[in-house]
C-alpha cells in the first residue's frame, strides 16, 4: 500500500484532510461522505467515522492503479461527489463448516469486503460438515465436530468409511472469534454469526449424539450417504433447548452484534413424524404437522435468543408461515423468490434479500464447460449480480433491509477458490446495495471491474475471469427444433464459433446475432470471443445433445 504522513490540524495545502461535520448533513447520514478534489488538495467530510472510512476507500480506488509506491506524487482527477449508500445492510455470507478456512484467510476477507464497502458478514459457523466455534463446556463439539474424513473431488463422493480417522478440519477457539470481530468492528463490518438448527445439525449430533430422535452414533457428514442419517435435532427433546442455551448465551456474548442466525431451512421432517416423543409433543401443543412443530421450536429459539438481549434472524422457510409466529424484529433472508420477499416487506417484517438466482456465489458463473466443478447445476453470472433488483416488484422498500451475497462452499475446498468464486460478482452485488437503481450502468461498471482486476493481480488475490467467456444458449424454433444463440456479458465484443469440433479463431465463422440452424451430423458447438481484435476469455463448449438438461443463462 502508500503510506501518508498524518498530521492533526496541519496545514491543508496539498493534503488529504479528512473532516467531521460539524452540522450533520441530512443525506449522508451515518456511511455517507463528501469529497471534493481539487488541484490544491482533497477533502473528505462526513457525519460519522463510518462515512469518512468509506470516502476514504473511494479516494484510493482513484488512484491510477500504475503508481508505483517510489513515487512522491499522484495524479488523481478533479472533481467532487456525495456518495451515500441506499441500504444500511450490504452483507456477504461465508460458509466455513463444508470446508474451513483459516482465522488469517477471514481477516484477509473481511479487509476486501471493507474496500468494496460491504459491511454485514454473516458467519456460517455450523452445518452437517463441521462445527467451527468452541463452545465452553461442550467439548465434544470441536473433538469431534469439527472434525471430518479428507476427500478430494467431488462432493459428496464417499460416505466415511467405518473406523476411518476424521482430521480434516478446524475450529475458532473463542480468542479466534473476538479477534475476527474487533477486527471487523474497526473496518465497519458486523458479524452476524449462524449456528443453523433444527435441520443441518449432524456435526452437533456426532458430538452429541442423544440430540437426535434415534440417540444412534453419526460420523460428522461430507455430504454423502446422507439418506438414513439423523441430522435434525429432536424437538421433544429437552436437553436440545438446554444445550441450545449454553451454546446461544456464549454466542450472545462473543458477539456484539443485536442479531443471531439460528438457520431453520431444509428441515427434513421424517424424523419427526417418525417419532413418538415428536407425534406426542404434537398432539400436546396442538400442533398440525410437522411443519407447526417446527414453528413450536423456532418460537422457542427466538424466546431464548431475545432473553440474551439479542433478535433472531433465518433463512425463509414454510414454517414462518404460522400467523403471530414471527416477532417483528426477526430478520428474515427472503432467498428462494423475490415474491417471499415482497410479501414479507408488505406484512411488515424486516427483510434482507437474497434470492439465489442472483445472489448465490456458489453457482456456477458460466457455462458449466468453462467452470471449475460445481455440485449445483445452476448459473449466476456477473451480470445477474449486477442486475439484481434489491427491492422486488411489490415489496416495500421501509422493511427491505439491504441484500447479501452467499457462498456456501460444499464446491469451494481452498481459499484460492473463495476468492475465485467471490470477486468479481461481489464488486456486482456491493454497487447493487450501495448506489441507486437508475444509475446503473452495465458498459461503465465493467470498465471500473476490469480496472480493479489490476488491483486485484498486484494484490494476489484471484478472481474470476468468466464474463470474457462467450454465452451459449439453447432455444427452440416455432416447429420444436433447437437452435443456438450466442452473446456475451463483455460489451464490444464479436463471437467466433464453429459446429465441426475444430478450435475456433478469428478465421472461424463470425456470429451475426441471430439463433443458429445446428447442421446436420453436428454434435458440439464451440465459441470464443475477440475485443479489438484480440482473444478474450476461453473457448466455450457445449455438446448439443445435453440442451435438454442444461439451464441456459
Amino acid at each position: 500500500g502508500i503510506s501518508v504522513p498524518v498530521q492533526i490540524n496541519g496545514s491543508t495545502a496539498g493534503a488529504i484532510v479528512l473532516a467531521l461535520n460539524g452540522k450533520k448533513a441530512d443525506t449522508l447520514g451515518e456511511e455517507g461522505y463528501d469529497m471534493v478534489m481539487e488541484h490544491d488538495g482533497v477533502r473528505i467530510s462526513a457525519n460519522a467515522l463510518p462515512g469518512l472510512f468509506y470516502g476514504i476507500q473511494s479516494f484510493l480506488q482513484l488512484i491510477p492503479n500504475a503508481v508505483d509506491k517510489t513515487r512522491e506524487t499522484v495524479p488523481v482527477p478533479c472533481y467532487q461527489v456525495r456518495d451515500y449508500p441506499r441500504f444500511a445492510w450490504r452483507g456477504l455470507m461465508l460458509d466455513v463448516s463444508r470446508h474451513f478456512f483459516s482465522k488469517q484467510f477471514v481477516l484477509k476477507y473481511l479487509d476486501e469486503m471493507a474496500k468494496h464497502k460491504l459491511n454485514v458478514f454473516h458467519w456460517h459457523l455450523t452445518d452437517d460438515n463441521g462445527w467451527r466455534i468452541e463452545i465452553k463446556g461442550l467439548p465434544q463439539l470441536t473433538d469431534i465436530g469439527a472434525w471430518r474424513v479428507k476427500r478430494t473431488g467431488t462432493w459428496a463422493s464417499l460416505a466415511p468409511q467405518p473406523g476411518e480417522p476424521a482430521t480434516y478440519g478446524g475450529y475458532y477457539t473463542q480468542e479466534d472469534i473476538k479477534e475476527i470481530v474487533q477486527y471487523a468492528k474497526d473496518r465497519f463490518i458486523r458479524v452476524i454469526p449462524e449456528v443453523d438448527v433444527p435441520g443441518h445439525s449432524l456435526a452437533l449430533i456426532a458430538s452429541l449424539p442423544h440430540l437426535s430422535c434415534s440417540g444412534e452414533t453419526y460420523s460428522v457428514g461430507n455430504g454423502a450417504g446422507m439418506e438414513n442419517v439423523h441430522n435434525v435435532l429432536c424437538a421433544a427433546n429437552d436437553s436440545v433447548y438446554t444445550v441450545l442455551d449454553l451454546i446461544f448465551s456464549q454466542i450472545a456474548e462473543l458477539f456484539p452484534d443485536a442479531y443471531i442466525h439460528t438457520g431453520g431451512d431444509e428441515v427434513d421432517y421424517t424424523f419427526w413424524n417418525a417419532h413418538a416423543a415428536c407425534k406426542a409433543l404434537m398432539e400436546e401443543k396442538r400442533l398440525a404437522n410437522a411443519e407447526s412443530l417446527q414453528g413450536y421450536f423456532f418460537k422457542r429459539m427466538q424466546d431464548n435468543v431475545r432473553a440474551k438481549g439479542k433478535h433472531t434472524a433465518c433463512w425463509y422457510s414454510g414454517y414462518l408461515e404460522e400467523p403471530g409466529l414471527l416477532d417483528k424484529e426477526t430478520v428474515v433472508y427472503a432467498w428462494t423468490s423475490h415474491e417471499e420477499g415482497a410479501r414479507l416487506s408488505r406484512e411488515g417484517h424486516q427483510v434482507v434479500m437474497t434470492p439465489s438466482r442472483e445472489t448465490y456465489l456458489d453457482f456456477a458463473q458460466g457455462v458449466f464447460s468453462s467452470e471449475p466443478v460445481n455440485v449445483i447445476p445452476a448459473i449466476v453470472r456477473l451480470k445477474h449480480c449486477y442486475d439484481f433488483t434489491v427491492v422486488p416488484e411489490g415489496g416495500d422498500e421501509a422493511f427491505i433491509l439491504g441484500g447479501q451475497g452467499n457462498l456456501w462452499t460444499e464446491s469451494v475446498p481452498t481459499e484460492r477458490h473463495v476468492e475465485y468464486m467471490t470477486w468479481p460478482r461481489a464488486l456486482a452485488l456491493s454497487e447493487a446495495f450501495w448506489s441507486p437503481a437508475v444509475r446503473k450502468n452495465w458498459k461503465d461498471f465493467f470498465r471500473r471491474v476490469e480496472n480493479r482486476m489490476v488491483y486485484f493481480d498486484r494484490a494476489d488475490i484471484n478472481y474470476a475471469k468468466s464474463m470474457y467467456n462467450p454465452i451459449i444458449a439453447g432455444i427452440k424454433d416455432k416447429d420444436g427444433n433447437w437452435r443456438v444463440k450466442l452473446d456475451s456479458e463483455t460489451p464490444g465484443t464479436s463471437i467466433y464459433y464453429t459446429f465441426d469440433g475444430t478450435n475456433v479463431d478469428h478465421h472461424s465463422t463470425r456470429y451475426e446475432g441471430e439463433p443458429l440452424e445446428i447442421p446436420l451430423g453436428a454434435s458440439q458447438v464451440r465459441a470464443v470471443c475477440y475485443r479489438n481484435g484480440e482473444r478474450i476469455g476461453q473457448q466455450v463448449m457445449c455438446m448439443l445433445h445435453e440442451f435438454e438438461n442444461m439451464e441456459f443463462r
